[in-house]
């Protein structure tokens, strides 16, 4: 499965290229003049090799030229997948790449005295947050796994929670009952289902709901001197969700490659 959107500009002027390298999702960007001006999604597969990965690319860059790719910045939290993809970089595309971790971002600091543990999609979120927002920001992640993590006003990495991304466990439930089919997740018409599919939504999407906004009232709770805290919502079912939390600010669906291309740009 892959989707390209195209805003190209000005196909000749040089351009970053960010890949954000996830369990379920391999997200990227171009970056030209500090806009994103193209993004394609690809679904993680460690069956394909460097060159199958490239022939997906490829076509999709739509006229830039490996040429016109002056720098690749990359995130990941899949090792194998980082090691084809370093393959294709190296291969294929004649730039520098700068890969994002908690030891090679600018100013961000940490509650732990050694931060290198902590995943990448986690520091570009936190990075991403804090450089466009400039505030407290507390970022609701909903992918593969579905992260609470605060980021304060000064850059500190205050923490996170993680638990199983509402998709993913949706999946466990239809495989694990043998009753229960899979369904399409879609926003919930009822509180309590009178059907099957009324009910599984309710209780998967409102469920899930429910937990972000006691998260959120929870964090603001405990960080009370964090003021004017901002809440965002990032990852690809956040426009699903999102009317069913209250208490996010903002859809910011570029977040984690928004993040990644400001700290390669601001470390150099």
């Amino acid at each position: 499965m892959q989707r390209v959107e195209n805003m190209h500009s000005n196909r000749e002027e040089k351009a970053t290229l960010v890949v954000d390298i996830g369990n379920t999702n391999i997200t990227c960007g171009i970056y030209q003049s500090d806009q994103m001006t193209w993004f394609a999604r690809f679904h993680s597969s460690h069956s394909r090799t460097a060159d199958e990965y490239y022939s997906l690319l490829k076509p999709l860059l739509s006229g830039l030229s490996g040429e016109s790719i002056s720098s690749i910045a990359m995130a990941s939290v899949v090792p194998e997948l980082t090691r084809i993809w370093q393959h294709l970089f190296q291969k294929y595309l004649q730039a520098g790449v700068w890969e994002l971790t908690a030891l090679s971002v600018p100013g961000l600091s940490y509650k732990v005295p050694d931060p290198s543990f902590i995943g990448a999609d986690l520091i570009a979120n936190a990075y991403g947050a804090w450089r466009k927002y400039g505030t407290s920001c507390l970022i609701l992640d909903l992918g593969t796994a579905t992260k609470v993590q605060l980021v304060s006003a000064e850059g500190c990495f205050e923490g996170t929670a993680i638990a199983p991304g509402l998709k993913t466990g949706a999946d466990q439930l239809f495989e694990k009952a043998a009753l229960l089919s899979p369904i399409e997740l879609t926003a919930p018409a009822v509180l309590l289902g009178t059907n099957t599919r009324d009910a599984l939504l309710s209780g998967i999407v409102q469920g899930h709901a429910f937990m972000l906004e006691n998260y959120v009232r929870q964090v603001k709770l405990h960080y009370f001197d964090h003021k004017d805290m901002r809440v965002i919502l990032t990852g690809g079912i956040a426009d699903l969700v999102k009317p069913l939390v209250p208490a996010a600010d903002i859809v910011d669906k570029s977040l984690t490659l928004d993040g990644i291309h400001l700290a390669c740009k601001d470390s150099r």
